[in-house]
């Protein structure tokens, strides 16, 4: 990959941060989310050796469109990412454990090849701040599909949903809450990042939260020994 290449729109100088870049295979780190990553490829490991001489220790985490590609290049990266900072890290025989924390939903605007790792210059994507009521409808509705995944997926347990809503007072938080912890493809979850609004963030996550309710009804009535219809 040459040096530079180019991923959006020119963008000021003085907006722009270099950040070292940790590509992500089937995963997203959302904004205040904590997240646990190994790093055994030497151009990971070099990210985080990076990161962790930093002042901050903060790097770049981005979800790569092809997971298989081992030496990532702008072509293989979405163009949308998190900043982060690591938070614990270990070191072992297979590489380096890190428990991470996404900080600012960032614009990739350029990525550079040093001699060990991708450096990126990004600028801010703040994250949308809109309310109202579809917003509000959206949010309780979001919570209900919540409760009831629960309910199927663990019925012995019982479902604290007032605390759960309690640490989410954001809906996006609320979404990228959700969102964690579904088992969602990496298009779904980068979707979710990308989503240029609470209200749409919302509308997308119910649309997901419907097809896992849908089968989680079907198993249960498997379960129970009932044809589904």
């Amino acid at each position: 990959m040459s040096s530079g290449d180019a991923l959006t729109t020119a963008t000021s100088p003085e907006t722009l941060a270099s950040l070292p870049v940790l590509p992500l295979k089937n995963t997203v780190l959302f904004p205040s989310m904590f997240l646990p990553l190994s790093a055994g490829r030497p151009m990971s490991m070099a990210t985080v050796e990076a990161a962790l001489g930093g002042e901050d220790k903060t790097f770049l985490a981005v979800a790569q469109r092809n997971p298989h590609a081992e030496q990532p290049s702008a072509k293989d990266l979405f163009t949308v990412g998190t900043k982060a900072v690591v938070k614990k890290m270990a070191r072992s025989d297979a590489g380096i454990e890190l428990l991470v924390q996404g900080l600012e939903r960032v614009a990739l605007v350029r990525l550079e090849q040093t001699e060990s790792h991708l450096k990126a210059w990004v600028r801010p994507l703040p994250l949308p701040e809109d309310e109202g009521a579809e917003v509000e409808a959206l949010r309780r509705a979001v919570l209900g599909q919540t409760a009831r995944a629960l309910q199927l997926a663990h019925p012995e347990s019982t479902v604290n949903l007032d605390q759960f809503a309690s640490q989410a007072h954001d809906p996006l938080l609320l979404v990228y809450q959700i969102g964690s912890m579904m088992s969602l493809d990496v298009v779904k979850e980068q979707a979710l990042l990308e989503a240029p609004t609470r209200a749409e963030a919302l509308r997308l996550l119910h649309g997901y939260l419907n097809d896992e309710l849908h089968v989680l009804e079907l198993r249960q009535k498997i379960a129970a020994g009932r044809s589904p219809r």
